[in-house]
């Protein structure tokens, strides 16, 4: 489903479909519904991403998050590269910053990192060129344009229109927040034969 679809589904559902220039206050508030999603305690498979485009050069430290990072998820993680290895993604291991800074681990080979706001600190500090694989939970981005590419409309359209329309449509927010829990309990049986069916994102070694 294409957001301009979801607004207007959103307009007929809560009787608001000839009030003029309500589209972007209900774009706001599907944006805010997307947010309160991603902040919840369990997220859904199709959050779930792999980026294989970190790399740092010798003597750096550390590196961004990629854009739109939320969490690591049980399957996720931080991976180092090492081409000497018949598996060539070595799992690094997270300890708290504080930590590792008081050991003076120095110059060598990354094997465990901390994150700090946005940044990812590595220790040691590579002494060579290195590249790494992250698997995160992502965010599905913003509803600025009218396109069919964000996961929650593809994948779980009605949850995002019922949220939005307990924000613009408060009378009746008891309502649409009952369809919504009904549609993220859906949302969890599914996870849950997913991982029984053995269907989750696999990561194969190159």
């Amino acid at each position: 489903m294409k957001r301009d679809e979801a607004i207007e589904m959103i307009r007929l559902r809560t009787g608001q479909d000839a009030i003029p220039g309500w589209d972007e206050r209900i774009r706001l508030e599907m944006e805010m519904a997307q947010t309160s999603l991603e902040w919840d305690t369990v997220l859904p498979w199709f959050l779930l991403t792999v980026d294989d485009t970190l790399h740092v050069t010798a003597n750096t430290s550390s590196l961004s998050l990629p854009t739109g990072f939320l969490r690591f998820g049980s399957q996720g993680g931080l991976y180092r590269y090492d081409a000497t290895s018949d598996d060539p993604w070595i799992p690094m291991q997270r300890e708290a910053y504080d930590a590792l800074k008081a050991r003076n681990l120095g110059c060598g080979t990354p094997e465990w990192f901390a994150i700090l706001g946005n940044t990812i600190h590595l220790f040691p500090t590579p002494a060579a060129a290195t590249s790494f694989r992250m698997i995160f939970f992502k965010s599905a981005g913003s509803l600025a344009t009218n396109t069919a590419t964000n996961p929650w409309l593809v994948y779980a359209p009605e949850l995002i229109i019922h949220l939005a329309c307990a924000r613009v449509d408060p009378d009746r927010s008891g309502l649409w927040m009952g369809l919504a829990n009904t549609e993220k309990a859906g949302m969890s049986m599914n996870e849950d034969q997913r991982h029984a069916d053995g269907i989750l994102l696999q990561i194969v070694a190159e």
